[in-house]
């Protein structure tokens, strides 16, 4: 009678265990992170990362979404690979904008960025830990309009981000 009750309690502390484990093994974490951690390097058994995971690597280097509102109006962003672009209309000529740029891979690209007359080219590096290069944009006309202009053997992700200046 002993032996079978110790095998029950054991079999019922093997299941509570059990239980527990794959209970924390699904919970979520209390406060999900909203973007990709900048350290999401792969590892030697994976393959190469692909554009979208050297994109959003790239858009971790921008302003944090969280702070936004405090540095500036959100005007417009995206993340993809080196030889995307995007624009946008509706604007008001002659107001500044911060334009964040950042690439993560391998090899450089000419970020432009063009409104009505005016254009600016930046050069970015593309690395393995990009950094956001950041300057200053006056709207030429209601649209605004960013590309990039890859060299021959760049391979990356790129993110940018158009905001506001805040005092504004």
């Amino acid at each position: 009678m002993k032996n079978s009750t110790g095998r029950a309690a054991a079999a019922a502390l093997i299941a509570l265990t059990s239980l527990a484990g794959a209970a924390m093994c699904t919970a979520e974490p209390a406060d999900p992170p909203t973007r990709p951690a900048a350290s999401s390097a792969p590892t030697a058994a994976s393959s190469a990362p692909t554009e979208q995971d050297l994109a959003q690597r790239a858009a971790a280097a921008l302003t944090d979404w969280e702070t936004l509102d405090r540095e500036g109006k959100f005007v417009l962003s995206a993340a993809g690979g080196i030889n995307d672009s995007n624009s946008s209309s509706g604007m008001k000529p002659d107001k500044a904008l911060i334009i964040e740029a950042a690439c993560a891979g391998d090899g450089s690209l000419d970020f432009v960025v063009s409104s009505g007359k005016a254009e600016e080219r930046h050069r970015i590096v593309c690395t393995e830990k990009p950094r956001a290069k950041i300057f200053e944009f006056t709207l030429d006309g209601d649209s605004l309009f960013l590309d990039s202009d890859p060299e021959a053997t760049a391979h990356g992700g790129l993110a940018y981000l158009a905001r506001r200046p805040a005092s504004e």
